[in-house]
């Protein structure tokens, strides 16, 4: 088992999602599940974001820790990220 942080990128205008997912298969297609990611996808296409994996752990613990450190109270304040709440 893969645990990983992932950053999805819109193409069209530079937002951001970071997030944590657990896989078997590091290129599943798996494309996060945020709700304004989700509804940004529907509306500018799936083709139009692309998905970088920063890290990838052993363990939950280390996955959910650096999802925390990065999706944080400074990373929510700007403007180019989908995220809603603290990692």
């Amino acid at each position: 088992m893969f645990y990983t942080i992932y950053k999805i990128t819109n193409q069209l205008d530079g937002k951001i999602y970071i997030g944590s997912h657990k896989t078997k298969k590091l290129d599943d297609d798996y494309m996060g599940s945020g709700k304004i990611l989700m509804r940004a996808q529907k509306k500018h296409g799936i083709e139009n974001f692309k998905k970088e994996i920063l890290f990838v752990f052993d363990n939950p613990e280390e996955m959910y820790a650096k999802e925390a450190a990065l999706v944080n109270e400074d990373f929510l304040a700007e403007e180019n990220t989908y995220n809603l709440k603290i990692g």
